[in-house]
C-alpha cells in the first residue's frame, strides 16, 4: 500500500481547515493511504486545536516564517 503526505500549510484558517480536511479524505484512493499534517506557521486561532480534534498531526511554528518555511517544516516531518 502507498501512503501519501498531504501538507496543509496554515496561518488562521479555523473557518476553512475542517473543510480542507475533510476534503482530503474524501480523496481516498484504493490502495493509497492519505496522511495529512496541518502546519500552523505563527497564527493566533483555534486552526491547531480543529486540527488535532480532527486526528491530523499538528506542527506550530511560534511565529509567522511564511508558507515556503511552513512547506519545509512539513517535508522535514515526512
Amino acid at each position: 500500500m502507498k501512503t501519501v503526505l498531504v501538507i496543509i500549510p496554515a496561518y488562521n484558517e479555523e473557518k476553512n481547515i475542517k473543510k480542507v480536511i475533510e476534503e482530503v479524505r474524501r480523496l481516498a484512493v484504493p490502495g493509497i493511504v492519505f496522511e495529512q499534517i496541518v502546519i500552523c506557521d505563527g497564527g493566533e486561532d483555534d486552526t491547531a486545536r480543529i486540527a488535532g480534534a480532527m486526528k491530523v498531526p499538528v506542527i506550530a511554528h511560534p511565529i509567522n516564517l511564511g508558507a515556503g518555511a511552513a512547506i519545509q517544516t512539513g517535508l522535514k516531518y515526512a
